[in-house]
């Protein structure tokens, strides 16, 4: 089942100038799905396009919907937009955490469509949201650091409490834009674990951005290749071979392990340096 339909888009930022040619992509329910490809193929706008947060070129046949509900038609947010947002989880490259708040506030943050417009601006919630946001914190590893500001966390701490603020929100899809992307390997591991978890145990879809293919081949079922704003490849990404990689990001960078299978699909041990 389809929860996710793009149509037609098309998004230019100057004459001639597109950083989307046309798109047309459907993502399934339960889906992991990474977008790959090298800087300015379109990932990141793509992703954006999904929520609402970037519009498509006007007058042109465009369509984004989430659940069957359009986000966007025609470069145009529909009128419930904030409702079908209410079911988007989004984790960006930056955290978007707010620093001076406790981390236990911050992912309290992520309820906030639930909560009466009264509670919300006096910042009041009850124990039992409280506790939901504590079981937020502890499905990601950091339950003894709730009451600490989210400024004293690390990179890759304040990008798990960010995953936790959507798990608070009860997203129905995670939309994670590089959200690795500036983080050592230990914290990346961690974080696209927990998305892995999310996905299996939860059923939630997860699209997320990578520049690191070994990690998308180890994490994500399936993966959709831009290149200069057109799709590349969209299938399992196993079946996504070396030639193909080669193809898309022009040069390559092999760091194979002694283990690593020799053949013409791209083992995880390889990583591609972006062209």
């Amino acid at each position: 089942m389809s929860i996710i339909t793009i149509s037609g888009v098309k998004k230019s930022f100057s004459k001639n100038n597109y950083a989307l040619k046309g798109i047309d992509l459907c993502i399934d329910q339960g889906d992991m799905v990474a977008l790959i490809g090298p800087s300015g193929s379109g990932k990141s706008t793509l992703m954006r396009h999904i929520s609402g947060l970037t519009l498509a070129d006007k007058k042109t046949p465009s369509s984004v919907s989430v659940f069957d509900t359009p986000i966007q038609l025609q470069g145009k947010l529909h009128k419930d937009i904030r409702r079908s947002r209410a079911r988007i989880g989004n984790v960006f490259q930056q955290f978007n955490l707010i620093s001076r708040l406790s981390v236990l506030t911050n992912v309290l943050i992520g309820g906030l469509s639930r909560v009466p417009t009264y509670r919300s601006l006096l910042g009041w919630f009850t124990d039992a949201e409280k506790q939901e946001a504590l079981n937020a914190l502890d499905r990601v590893g950091l339950r003894e650091f709730a009451l600490q500001r989210a400024s004293q966390l690390s990179g890759g701490q304040q990008q798990r409490v960010a995953i936790a603020r959507a798990l608070m929100q009860k997203a129905e899809i995670i939309l994670a834009d590089e959200p690795i992307a500036s983080l050592d390997p230990e914290s990346s591991r961690q974080v696209m674990e927990i998305l892995q978890d999310i996905n299996i145990k939860d059923g939630i879809t997860v699209v997320v951005t990578l520049h690191q293919v070994d990690y998308a081949q180890k994490y994500c079922q399936r993966a959709v290749a831009l290149r200069q704003g057109e799709i590349f490849f969209d299938g399992r990404i196993n079946e996504l071979s070396r030639v193909q990689l080669t193809q898309l990001y022009g040069t390559q960078q092999q760091n194979q392990r002694p283990d690593a299978v020799s053949n013409d699909q791209l083992s995880p041990s390889f990583e591609l340096t972006p062209a």
